[in-house]
C-alpha cells in the first residue's frame, strides 16, 4: 500500500517546511497507530508512505486501507504551534500474488502497480483508496500491456479495482 498526502506542496508553501516536516511526522504516527504490529511502513519519497502488510488480503486489506484513509483525513493534524491543519490522503494498494491467477511479481513490479492504483486514486479526485482486486492476465509477460497503459486496461475491464471514499458524498 502507498499512502500519499494530498496537496502536500501547499502545506510547505503556506506554512513553511518545518510545518511540512511536522505534518509528515504526525502522518507517520497515525499510520503506525492504525497498522498491525506485523506491518512495516516507511517514508517512500516526499510525502508518500509505503505500508507492507504481510498475509493481508481481500476484505481485510480493504479494511486496512479504509482505516488508514479515514485516520488521516477525519481529524485535522495539530501542529506544535497549536494550528490545526486538515489533511487527506490518497492510497493505492494490492495483495500479492495478484488474484485471479495468483500472479507472482518482483518487488519492483508490485510497487509499480500499487503506484498506478495510487495515481488512479488521485486522478479520481483524491481522498480515496484504490485497490487492485484482480487482473485478467495470467503471466508476467502479458502484464506489460497493463503496465504500459493502466487506465486503458482499467476501462477495458482487464483490471478490477475497489474504490473506497473516506466519506460517502
Amino acid at each position: 500500500m502507498i499512502a500519499d498526502v494530498d496537496h502536500f506542496k501547499a502545506v510547505n508553501d503556506q506554512f513553511g517546511h518545518p510545518a511540512g516536516d511536522e505534518v509528515l511526522r504526525k502522518v507517520a504516527e497515525v499510520i503506525k497507530s492504525h497498522s498491525r504490529t506485523s506491518d512495516i511502513f516507511c517514508r517512500y519519497g516526499g510525502e508518500e508512505f509505503l505500508i507492507f502488510a504481510p498475509d493481508l488480503q481481500g476484505e481485510a486489506l480493504d479494511a486496512l486501507a479504509l482505516r488508514v484513509l479515514r485516520a488521516l483525513g477525519d481529524d485535522a493534524i495539530a501542529l506544535d504551534t497549536g494550528r490545526l491543519l486538515p489533511v487527506s490522503a490518497s492510497l493505492g494498494y494490492a495483495a500479492f500474488p495478484l488474484p485471479t491467477h495468483q500472479l507472482a511479481l518482483s518487488w519492483e513490479r508490485a510497487v509499480n502497480l500499487v503506484d498506478m492504483a495510487l495515481y488512479t486514486a488521485k486522478s479520481m479526485g483524491r481522498d480515496r483508496a484504490v485497490g487492485i482486486q484482480s487482473v485478467s492476465v495470467a503471466d508476467p509477460l502479458s502484464l506489460q500491456s497493463l503496465e504500459a497503459d493502466f487506465e486503458a486496461a482499467r476501462l477495458a475491464g482487464e483490471v478490477d479495482l475497489q474504490v473506497s471514499l473516506r466519506r460517502a458524498y
